[in-house]
C-alpha cells in the first residue's frame, strides 16, 4: 500500500500519454544532452560530446540549465520536440520522473547488450555499476529492486568535512599552545569522527571577525536528513509520514539549529564575502565545509593558498559522550547524479549509444579531470582515477573511495512526496524558527512539518 500513490500516478500518466501522443513528432537530427554545472564541467561535457560525434557521426547538443533545473526540464517535457534526449536526475527526483512517464526503462537495452552493463547475464560488460545504483531501480512496488531506469554518471560521499589547517595552527599560536598542552587543538582525525558537541565547540573557538566555523548554504535540508540518518533513525515513518515524534529526529534538528542560532557557528546563507560556502572556504572565511570530492576541482581549492584537511562528518554521541561510530554514522549519505533517457525520444538507439559512451570513455575523461567518483566502478578503480598526476588529488580520491566503500549510505527519500515539496515545507517553518527561536518550540515546528506533509500526501 505504501507505494500505491506512485503506482496510480504511473498508470494515470501512461493513459494520458496514450491519449496525447497520437500527434506527429519531428525526428531531430541530433541528440540534446541537458546538464547543470560550472564552466569547467560544461567544457568537459562538450569535449565528451565532440569526441562522441567524431567517433559515431551523431551530433550531441549540450544544453546548460539556467534557473531551476527541474522546473525547466519539466517544461521541456511538455513538447516532445524540445525535450532533451539525455538528462541528469537525482534519487530524490527519480520517482517523479517515473510517475509522469518521462523516463525510459533501460533494462531491455542492458539485457540486449546495447548498454554494456555487468549483470549476471552479461558478465563481460564494460560498465560495472556500484551497489548504490539500486536507487534507480524500480519493480513496480519498491525502489531498489527490479529494472534499471538510470545509470549513476558519478557519485560522492557528499558530506565529508573539509577543513582549513591554517586556522587551527593560528588558534594554537595565538593561545601559546603547544602539542601536549591542555587546550591544544588537534587536527580532526581522518578515521574517527568528532561528536556534534565537539564540532560546535571547535567551530566557536575558530570564529573571528568575518570568519565562521562553517556555512550550510548549499543543500542545508539534505544535510539535515543526513544527520537524522546518522542517529540511526529515519526522516520518515513507513517511508511516507514525517517522523516528528522520534527523539533522534529532534536531536538532529537541534544540532541543525545550534549551528545557526545565537553566536552562530555557521555563517548566514549569504556569507561574509557574499559568496557560497565553496568560495568562502577557498577565501578563508569559513573553517569547515561539507562537500564531496568534486569540490576540490570545482572551486580550485588546490590554489587556495593553505593546507586542506578532510575528515568524517561529525556524528551524534552515545550517552557517555563518545562518538557514534557505526557505518551509518560516518560520512552520511551520498550524492548520486544519474543519466536518464527521455521515454519518448525520437532517437532511442542514438541516446542509448551516447549513454553507453558516456559511461565508458566519458567516465574515463571525467576521472582524469578529478571530479566525482566515476559511476563506472571499473573506471573508479583504474589508475586514471586512483593515480592522477596531482599527488594531493590522488590522496583525496583514495580517501573518498574508502569512505564510499565503507561508510556511505544513500539518503532515504519519501516515495509519496517530492523532495522539492518537502524542502519547501522545511524552509517555511525552519526559517521562521531560526529567525525567532523564542517565538515557538522546536517540537511545535516538527509537528507543523508533519501536518503539512500529511496534507500534501
Amino acid at each position: 500500500m505504501k507505494n500505491k500513490t506512485i503506482k496510480s500516478l504511473v498508470l494515470g500518466a501512461v493513459s494520458l500519454i496514450a491519449l496525447v501522443s497520437c500527434g506527429k513528432t519531428t525526428k531531430r537530427d541530433h541528440l540534446i544532452f541537458y546538464v547543470w554545472g560550472d564552466n569547467t564541467e560544461l567544457a568537459s561535457y562538450e569535449k565528451i560530446a565532440r569526441d562522441y560525434e567524431a567517433e559515431t557521426g551523431t551530433k550531441v547538443e549540450v544544453q546548460l540549465a539556467t534557473g531551476n533545473y527541474y522546473e525547466n526540464l519539466n517544461i521541456s517535457f511538455s513538447s516532445k520536440d524540445q525535450a532533451p534526449d539525455i538528462f541528469f536526475t537525482e534519487s530524490g527526483e527519480f520517482l517523479s520522473h517515473l510517475a509522469s512517464n518521462k523516463i525510459m526503462n533501460l533494462e531491455p537495452y542492458i539485457q540486449s547488450g546495447a548498454l554494456d552493463v555487468k549483470t549476471s547475464s552479461n558478465s563481460d560488460g564494460k560498465i560495472e555499476l556500484w551497489d548504490v545504483n539500486s536507487a534507480y531501480q524500480y519493480d513496480g512496488e519498491n525502489v531498489g529492486k527490479g529494472d534499471h531506469y538510470a545509470l549513476i554518471k558519478d557519485w560522492s560521499p557528499d558530506f565529508v568535512m573539509w577543513y582549513n589547517k591554517s586556522h587551527i595552527d593560528e588558534y594554537n599560536k595565538e593561545n601559546n599552545l603547544k602539542k601536549g598542552d591542555a587546550g591544544y587543538m588537534e587536527y580532526p582525525s581522518q578515521d574517527v569522527p568528532m561528536t556534534w558537541d565537539e564540532f560546535l565547540d571547535m567551530s566557536y573557538k575558530l570564529r573571528k571577525e568575518n570568519r565562521y566555523g562553517t556555512m550550510l548554504d548549499r543543500v542545508p535540508y539534505k544535510h539535515l536528513m543526513e544527520w537524522i540518518q546518522m542517529t540511526g533513525s529515519s526522516t520518515w515513518i513507513d517511508n511516507k509520514y514525517f517522523n516528528n515524534e522520534d527523539p533522534n529526529v529532534y536531536k538532529a534538528f537541534q544540532f541543525f539549529s545550534d549551528l545557526q542560532i545565537g553566536e552562530k557557528a555557521s555563517a548566514p546563507i549569504i556569507g561574509p564575502t557574499g559568496v557560497g560556502s565553496g568560495e568562502a572556504f577557498a577565501n578563508g572565511n569559513i573553517s569547515f565545509a561539507f562537500f564531496g570530492n568534486w569540490a576540490y576541482s570545482t572551486y580550485s581549492w588546490d590554489n587556495a593558498g593553505f593546507e586542506i584537511g578532510y575528515c568524517p562528518s561529525p556524528v551524534p554521541a552515545h550517552a557517555d559522550g563518545t562518538p557514534l561510530t557505526s557505518a551509518d554514522a560516518y560520512a552520511g549519505s551520498c550524492g548520486m547524479i544519474s543519466l536518464a533517457v527521455y521515454k519518448d525520444t525520437t532517437l532511442p538507439d542514438e541516446a542509448i549509444s551516447f549513454l553507453n559512451y558516456y559511461m565508458t570513455k566519458g567516465n574515463e575523461y571525467m576521472a582524469s579531470k578529478g571530479f566525482n567518483i566515476p559511476g563506472n566502478k571499473l573506471v573508479a578503480n583504474s589508475d586514471t582515477y586512483k593515480n592522477p598526476e596531482n599527488a594531493e588529488l590522488a590522496e583525496i580520491n583514495q580517501y573518498f573511495l574508502n569512505v564510499a566503500n565503507n561508510y556511505t549510505h544513500p539518503i532515504v527519500y519519501n516515495n509519496s512526496i517530492g523532495q522539492d515539496t518537502f524542502e519547501s515545507i522545511l524552509g517555511k517553518y525552519v526559517s521562521d524558527y531560526l529567525s525567532n527561536p523564542k517565538g515557538t518550540t522546536l517540537q511545535a515546528v516538527l509537528d507543523k512539518i508533519a501536518a503539512d506533509v500529511r496534507r500534501e500526501i
